[in-house]
């Protein structure tokens, strides 16, 4: 899979700029089989907010990427492009991404949680990939993706971290005509010229509408999983270089153009959403057993809760 990656972590490493690096020591694993909210160490956000402007969203640690870099076409985050409608009856939180074939026509978003906090546990989402755009002419190669990254300090550093959960390309890019997703675990890469070591399993099929996915990092093992089924199972890659996460990493939702190439027409808009997101500290659960905890939330009317630190 070829691809570019320079400044791939610029808006992350910004908004950490003023945080000291969280340690990197492992905690054992716990093996959870109970389907109650656990009391400490998790992170459920229902995205129950009225815009990127709410208080309780920025409150909550969340922020909108409106810096340089990369991926994708350089420059081009929007703020606007973030949202929260409701999405077939649940309020969600919705990336677009848009152009006229032009950069300075293009707008992309992402959104993340700002700290370095997420490491060794099991991590959720219900996400809604689309195949064809929400206005315009489709063939654009748009990326609708749910990852976890670390900065990249210098080029081949040690302890850089990224699981790519999912990266859902429905008309294609990086050589492949698509619909395809990949799901990709990371040791380290070389901004420029590019080069890095990851594995990285393909699905070339429609994933278009909502999905559950999961993804466990224990025990030298990352697991993911799509509705239930488990889709990879990841410890090194084709060279030996563990894919294992080294270092706590910050949590993102992005929707970007790996180029402009496919673009017909004039405007092209796409959209992806997500119902909610999930974190268990130091748990592997089961796909259903993450789901079981959303759904106690969710019927306590519990909208949002953060207790990683505890």
């Amino acid at each position: 899979m070829a691809r570019s990656r320079k400044l791939r972590i610029t808006a992350t490493a910004v908004v950490l700029a003023a945080l000291a690096a969280a340690g990197a020591n492992t905690t054992a694993i716990a093996r959870t089989s109970p389907e109650k909210v656990a009391a400490c160490g998790a992170f459920f956000d229902d995205f129950n907010y009225s815009s990127r402007t709410d208080p309780n969203f920025t409150g909550h640690d969340w922020s909108v990427r409106t810096g340089g870099g990369g991926p994708g076409i350089e420059g081009t985050w929007t703020a606007s492009n973030v949202t929260f409608p409701v999405v077939d009856g649940q309020k969600s939180l919705q990336l677009r991404a848009a152009t006229n074939g032009t950069v300075a026509g293009t707008t992309q978003s992402q959104v993340q949680q700002n700290q370095e906090r997420f490491f060794e546990g099991t991590y959720a989402t219900r996400f809604k990939f689309s195949d064809t755009p929400a206005s315009g002419a489709d063939g654009d190669h748009v990326n609708q993706t749910f990852y976890t990254i670390s900065p990249l300090d210098y080029d081949w550093e040690p302890t850089y971290s990224e699981l790519d959960i999912s990266e859902y390309l429905p008309n294609g890019g990086w050589g492949e005509a698509g619909p395809v997703d990949f799901i990709t675990s990371w040791n380290t890469y070389q901004a420029d010229p590019f080069d890095g070591w990851r594995i990285s399993a393909a699905r070339r099929f429609s994933h278009a509408g909502w999905h559950t996915l999961v993804a466990t990092v224990g025990g030298g093992h990352v697991k993911y999983y799509i509705d239930g089924s488990l889709a990879a199972d990841h410890t090194t890659d084709g060279n030996g270089h563990s894919v294992y996460p080294r270092r706590p990493m910050t949590l993102n939702y992005n929707e970007w153009f790996i180029d402009l190439d496919g673009h017909s027409g004039s405007t092209s808009a796409y959209v992806q959403s997500a119902d909610w997101v999930y974190y268990a500290k130091n748990e592997v659960l089961s796909p259903s057993t993450a789901t079981a905890r959303v759904n106690s939330y969710r019927s306590a009317g519990q909208t949002h809760a953060d207790t990683i630190s505890c």
